[in-house]
């Protein structure tokens, strides 16, 4: 049966002539896929490890969102630390390099184990979570959770591969439903352990252990996916694996996007822009970044960790924009939203969390949603389209919201067509690929990439506010409370304290009276509102890049066959032979895959 393909499917694909692998070529690494017409439903196994991305998905979620939105009061609890903004951005920094290395590594040696050990460190990195007594034991937490995260969030891929292309979409919405107590209400439910339990903050990571534990219990009693010797038909082994395994480029690639996103992250916040900390990690990135794709292009590698005909699938280039920029939007009003909501609206604590779930609730809402409706009628291209340009327009609207109530509807708005995008795209990228081997590594890259656009438009739009708020409370603000009557000398202790949102210690402050009070309140308020404006009209900078791609969007109904790509099989079980499969150069002309002759 090796190196033969199904008549049928080549018909049903579009009807050209599909070229055949070249399994005669001893200089390139073969793979082997087992496909099958026959759907995994009722399989044990199968739902079993649907409960295991599902719950692995609720923790990953809420192990972002839950701390993210609470940090502030958690630095208070057990800090004040100055290092509390690490808790954040290790999290984000681990997620974006894992995300590729998961991919990449576990098409070459299998998925169990890989999934298995993450969401043991999921685990292992909430238990300390929960107990920690310092900022510095959190951040090591946020380590564990997130190199974790980018394994148990991978379900687009995990999943999808198990059931028939045509099903890609809908196999998510079960996963998006498991996610939604933390990621749609993550944030409100934060606060709620905050105000109304005794152990506080520490329920975060309480919740999300009991999470990982079930996950963790269900992906090793029941997730048997291909094994090594079934994904390389016993041709190979794993040492012959390992030692062409790419180290350069992987520890190139670590060390450039780590270095990268430090920059990103510290600029503006933890040091200024133009310190020696934020230029150096910023240019020895980029340039060991750049050497980094040089290295794949031109090294003669049996496995780079980045395959660069990747980028030559137009299709996949113009997917991994749109979400790019999806993920821009997204991780900005993450950050963005509840300090509007907090300097226009309201500080009460749990009024903020939950005026906070506008964003996790609509991007919830949106990527169920989507997964229901990309198959039916079709033009997935543009339901993208539609998406993106209604996405950017709410957003760049909240310049002009000045009430909690409309504030709350463009961010849910916004935020719906976010998570459409995201589930649109997430899954589109598994189908656009030409080798259905390589599915772990597109989807790992494209997730790689979205964190990138996260990173940098936080950074950006943080930025922005920082600078504008600046001015506005040199322009006005401070002209004002000085005619109020507050005195020079307490001006920069008042308004340090008011940052802060401590108003009592600014109530104590020499010359601090009521009507110096009021003055604040008004202008304050004046001076974020209009920084907001400006944050939320460079939105459609971001908002008009993915508008032009979204129109070039692919339409892939022609692919949606019933083909599986991936079997489970019970711990031990005997598998068919499949085919081989070339993972370095190309395989067949119109995305095919291969199939085993029944």
């Amino acid at each position: 049966m090796s190196g033969q393909l199904g008549s049928d499917h080549d018909a049903r694909l579009s009807g050209d002539e599909l070229k055949p692998v070249d399994t005669n070529a001893s200089s390139q690494v073969k793979d082997v896929l087992h496909v099958t017409h026959e759907t995994p439903y009722r399989q044990v196994n199968f739902w079993g490890t649907y409960v295991a991305a599902g719950t692995g998905a609720l923790a990953a979620y809420g192990g972002f969102v839950m701390p993210a939105t609470s940090i502030a009061l958690i630095d208070a609890d057990i800090g004040p630390s100055p290092n509390y903004y690490w808790v954040i951005l290790a999290w984000t920094l681990c997620l974006a390099v894992g995300y590729t290395l998961v991919g990449r590594l576990s098409d070459i040696f299998g998925r169990r184990w890989f999934f298995i050990v993450a969401t043991l460190l999921a685990t292992i990195g909430c238990a300390i979570g929960a107990t920690a007594q310092s900022i510095n034991t959190l951040i090591g937490a946020s380590v564990l959770t997130g190199l974790a995260t980018s394994a148990q969030i991978s379900f687009n891929y995990t999943l999808t591969e198990l059931v028939p292309i045509k099903h890609r979409f809908y196999v998510l919405t079960g996963i998006f439903l498991c996610a939604a107590p933390f990621s749609c209400f993550g944030p409100y439910i934060s606060r709620l352990f905050i105000v109304h339990t005794k152990l506080g903050w520490r329920w975060d990571y309480y919740a999300n252990l009991i999470a990982n534990g079930i996950s963790l219990i269900c992906y090793a009693v029941f997730y048997h996916p291909p094994n090594f010797h079934e994904l390389h038909n016993r041709r190979r082994t794993r040492w012959q694996e390992f030692k062409e395994l790419d180290f350069i480029g992987i520890i190139l690639y670590i060390a450039g996007l780590l270095l990268f996103l430090m920059g990103l992250s510290w600029g503006g916040i933890l040091y200024p822009w133009k310190s020696a900390h934020v230029l150096g990690t910023l240019i020895s990135g980029a340039l060991t970044s750049v050497v980094f794709v040089l290295y794949e292009i031109y090294a003669p590698l049996k496995r780079p960790l980045v395959p660069m005909h990747l980028f030559k699938n137009w299709d996949y280039n113009v997917l991994t924009i749109v979400s790019a920029v999806g993920g821009m939007l997204y991780y900005s009003l993450n950050v963005l939203y509840p300090t509007m909501v907090a300097a226009l609206f309201t500080t009460s604590i749990t009024k903020v969390g939950l005026l906070s779930v506008a964003i996790g609730g609509g991007v919830g809402l949106g990527q169920f949603g989507a997964s229901l409706v990309a198959t039916p009628g079709g033009m997935l291209r543009w339901k993208i389209f539609a998406a993106v340009v209604i996405c950017t327009a709410t957003t760049a609207a909240l310049a002009g919201a000045t009430k909690e109530a409309t504030a709350s509807g463009l961010a849910v708005v916004a935020s719906i067509c976010i998570g459409a995008l995201e589930s649109f795209a997430g899954v589109a990228v598994t189908i656009v690929i030409k080798d259905q081997t390589e599915i772990g590594t597109a989807a790992g890259v494209y997730g790689s990439i979205r964190s990138v656009g996260g990173v940098l438009a936080t950074a950006i739009l943080t930025t922005v506010l920082q600078g504008r708020v600046k001015s506005e409370t040199a322009h006005h603000v401070v002209p004002a409370l000085l005619t109020a009557g507050l005195p020079a000398t307490s001006l920069e202790d008042f308004l340090v304290d008011l940052g802060a949102g401590d108003v009592t210690a600014a109530e104590k402050l020499p010359g601090v009276t009521v009507k110096v009070l009021e003055v604040a309140a008004v202008t304050l308020r004046n001076a974020y509102q209009k920084s907001f404006e400006t944050v939320y009209l460079v939105t459609l900078a971001f908002g008009i890049i993915s508008c032009i791609a979204a129109f070039f969007s692919p339409s892939i109904e022609s692919l949606y066959t019933d083909e599986v790509m991936r079997q489970l099989h019970p711990a031990g079980g005997k598998r068919a032979q499949g085919v081989e499969s070339d993972t370095e150069q190309g395989y067949v002309e119109k995305h095919a895959v291969q199939v085993v002759e029944k």
